[in-house]
């Protein structure tokens, strides 16, 4: 009869241990699919602001009098990058995450300022008349390339956190992920802007 007890607490036992392992377990998931979903809204919505804007730009060097319509359109692009911050700013990851939380911080407040240089960019060009003025093109040069940098940083850490399983929220992020973002910055080193000189020319 002893016996018989013993074994029914032991049942007993690891019924809660493995009851509790299945509920961490589930906690893990739902989180991880709450993070995921998230980032995945930022990232792609940081791509329908940045992108159209940098094929923009794209677009003056060939043709200098989009000018006009690409100032007129930046400001809903520059309010939806400024909101992007504040959501990856608040996004609430795990210890595991915060180095990739940081960079996606990071790299959409680097989009916000890439976006406020165009402006400036452009609004000495209209005032040189559409001229490819010297200062102009430099500040649309760099915008273009961090809003390039931008977008391609914080995509590479939404595409590791779309790897992830549930189990690397109390492991920490795989190192051997097949894109892993290096902890504590991007992947460029300098977590400064790109200063890249010389003068943002048209096409020819």
């Amino acid at each position: 009869m002893l016996i018989w007890a013993g074994l029914l607490v032991a049942l007993l036992v690891l019924f809660v241990a493995v009851a509790r392992r299945m509920a961490m377990l589930t906690a893990r998931t739902r989180e991880l699919e709450r993070i995921q979903r998230s980032v995945e809204s930022i990232d792609r919505r940081l791509g329908a602001a940045v992108d159209p804007l940098v094929a923009r730009l794209d677009g003056i060097r060939r043709h200098p009098g989009d000018v006009e319509g690409l100032a007129r359109d930046l400001g809903p692009a520059q309010s939806m990058l400024r909101d992007l911050t504040v959501e990856a700013r608040a996004l609430q990851l795990p210890a595991a995450l915060a180095a990739q939380g940081e960079v996606m911080a990071h790299e959409t407040e680097r989009a916000v300022r890439a976006a406020d240089l165009v402006a400036h960019g452009l609004e000495t060009m209209l005032a040189a008349h559409g001229g490819f003025e010297t200062g102009a093109q430099t500040s649309l040069k760099r915008g273009a390339l961090n809003l390039r940098h931008a977008r391609e940083v914080f995509g590479r850490a939404a595409r590791e956190i779309a790897t992830l399983r549930p189990a690397d929220l109390a492991q920490g992020a795989r190192a051997d992920a097949p894109n892993a973002v290096p902890r504590g910055g991007s992947t460029y080193g300098d977590a400064a802007d790109v200063d890249l000189e010389g003068p943002f020319e048209p096409r020819m």
